[in-house]
């Protein structure tokens, strides 16, 4: 099982140089079209290998078959998959602390039980797809139920010998507030989430859990404990209600948020001097926020240290204090500066100004390519707050968030040129279909609605999985098969995509993200909850399915995780769905020959500059064009 072990290992490694295929300007449109193509059937080849690698030592394995020897390395297996933000492989870790904590039970071992409810807790909650403001919260219940599970193992923290366990049940114990839906939020899809409502639930196991870590007794019993940094992580932990007191003021909260940024202030002003450096300036706003809060500083103070913080911050530093600075700092200005006299407020607009100025600038010069994932859900929260009146800086927002993943940019380019030449398809044979769309009694009866209509069906098409790029964590494993925990990870990218577009005033695109996987017939698909598509809209979400598939399942290029089918192959595929799982007057657009013929080669040749423009560009640092 080591050299299984060590072969997947290989192999994740090799795959993270092959889904960046090295394509320059220099090289012939054929040379990149086979560069991109061998690196994808490499990645296939390496999916396969993988596949049959887990079915060896992990998927074919139980809690009965398992033998210690192979338990230990695949304990060792996941400690090598797993290290939190920067982890190769969370989901086959977690897979395999499940396998482990059922081995720990079938065994009786109270130690590797404890072991594996913390790490089966950890590396879910690394899994987890979590927003509050949209009431996502996938996996909370088993989150939660893991880390109370090894937190009740306190009552027997006596009985207990081993250091690390009693580490790992402390542990636990701290981490139980991640199973609470009143300060995590839940899975209920409400919309109406308020981290204040969490405080008494929070502070209950916040107490408890610094009661344990303070205690003299427990840490003579076990002094080689972290224990200050259980204490100093519950701290920072509880500054999250900073959020909380933006919105209404809190006696209490802003006392208890002071007395945790002070100590997370001083803790690092210590490191600081050590190591000769500044403190974070994320901390330094905490700080300085909770002395506001708690009526320590005026929020004209409080404003000149975000004002400073901003000012100072440079265009091209990329890391992570001066993406959170630039990105960041002007939405609390702004929060900030709503609570002053009109007169001092007025007075600050144009530094206001220049604050919302530099983050747009710096929002474009983000090394995408380099730094994808936090690139793509810091200009998420961003997009909460960007006036949905700025259309090309809007447009701008989007683009950069398709161009952070590659393989989705390809693929919604695509999806978004056939589009719209089945809509022009559709005008010219059966216009009466359209009419209807965008509210307009008959878009096909003149030019000019008909090219409002389908510059609308590109955008559909352009946007429909935008929400996949916010889940790149999940969307980017091309190495194996999915699990069923991350399946159900990547279905929420109609969610968040629908409301990303939502939020910047595109409601009828948005039903394009949120719709385009539910079958025709509404019996399969997702969301599950989805209600009937508007009709202003439903023509064109049909037709998207429909394209989606199509390109989807013929793309012969890039498309690592299957062999892609024929042409024909697909089409047959769409008529035998006709009814079921897709609109049959989208279908029988192809039971026309020369369209059939015709639509088959515009893919192919859609496709291949499509994948030209994105790869070569990517490589180059400079954005595709849409």
């Amino acid at each position: 099982m080591e050299a299984l072990c060590q072969a997947y290992l290989d192999n994740l490694a090799a795959a993270c140089v092959l889904v960046k295929p090295q394509v320059t300007s220099d090289m012939s449109e054929d040379q990149m079209i086979e560069t991109i193509r061998g690196c994808a059937g490499q990645l296939h080849q390496l999916h396969q290998e993988n596949d049959k690698i887990l079915d060896k030592i992990l998927f074919s394995k139980s809690a009965e078959t398992l033998t210690a020897e192979e338990a230990e390395q695949l304990s060792a297996l996941a400690g090598k998959l797993f290290s939190f933000n920067r982890s190769p492989d969370t989901g086959i870790a977690y897979r395999i602390h499940k396998l482990l904590y059922a081995y720990a039970q079938y065994h009786q071992d109270r130690d590797l039980i404890v072991r594996e409810l913390y790490s089966q807790g950890i590396t879910l909650l690394y899994l987890n797809i979590r927003d509050p403001e949209l009431g996502i919260n996938l996996f909370i219940d088993q989150i939660g139920a893991c880390f109370r599970a090894g937190a009740a193992y306190l009552d027997q923290y006596a009985e207990i010998t081993c250091p690390e366990t009693r580490s790992y049940i402390i542990r636990c114990l701290g981490n139980v507030k991640y199973g609470l839906e009143s300060f995590q939020g839940g899975n209920s899809g409400e919309k109406n989430y308020d981290i204040s409502a969490s405080w008494d639930e929070y502070m209950e196991c916040f107490t408890q859990t610094m009661r344990i870590v303070e205690s003299p007794r427990y840490r003579e019993m076990d002094p080689e404990i972290p224990w200050d940094s259980f204490v100093y992580t519950m701290h920072y932990d509880r500054t999250q209600f900073l959020s909380a007191l933006r919105d209404a003021h809190d006696p209490g909260i802003a006392q208890a948020v002071l007395e945790s940024a002070a100590y997370v202030y001083h803790h690092q002003e210590q490191i600081a001097k050590v190591k000769g450096r500044a403190i974070g300036v994320r901390t330094q706003y905490v700080y300085n926020a909770a002395r506001y809060h708690a009526g320590l500083l005026s929020v004209q103070e409080l404003m000149e240290v975000l004002f400073g913080m901003c000012e100072s911050a440079g265009l091209h530093d990329f890391s992570g204090d001066n993406i959170w600075t630039i990105l960041y700092t002007p939405e609390y200005l702004m929060a900030y500066a709503k609570r002053l006299p009109p007169e001092e407020s007025g007075a600050l607009q144009d530094r206001l100004q220049q604050a919302f100025d530099k983050q747009k600038e710096f929002l474009f010069l983000l090394p995408r390519n380099e730094y994808a994932l936090q690139v793509s859900k810091t200009m998420h929260a961003v997009s909460r707050y960007v006036s949905a009146q700025d259309k090309r800086l809007n447009e701008q927002l989007l683009e950069y968030i398709l161009a952070c993943h590659a393989p989705t940019f390809v693929h919604s380019k695509v999806v978004a040129l056939v589009t719209r030449r089945f809509c022009q398809r559709m005008a010219e044979t059966r216009p009466e279909l359209l009419n209807g769309l965008l509210h307009m009694e008959a878009p096909a009866a003149s030019p000019e609605s008909l090219d409002r209509l389908l510059d609308f069906a590109f955008h559909c098409g352009l946007y429909h999985d935008l929400g996949k790029c916010m889940l790149l964590s999940v969307v980017g494993q091309y190495s194996r098969r999915l699990l069923d925990e991350e399946f159900a990870c990547i279905k929420l990218h109609t969610v968040f995509g629908c409301d990303l577009l939502e939020t910047l005033d595109m409601a009828e695109i948005s039903c394009a993200a949120y719709y385009h996987h539910r079958a025709y017939d509404g019996q399969g698909g997702y969301p599950r909850a989805a209600g009937k598509c508007p009709a202003s809209v439903r023509q064109i979400v049909d037709i998207i399915t429909v394209v989606d598939a199509l390109d989807a399942g013929t793309d012969n290029i890039g498309r690592s995780y299957a062999a892609a089918k024929t042409y024909s192959q697909l089409v047959d595929e769409l008529r035998a769905g006709k009814g079921s799982r897709y609109a049959p007057e989208v279908v029988e657009l192809l039971d026309d020959p020369g369209f059939c013929q015709e639509m088959g080669e515009f893919l192919v040749k859609s496709r291949r500059q499509v994948y030209i423009d994105a790869y070569c560009s990517n490589n180059e640092k400079n954005q595709p064009r849409l």
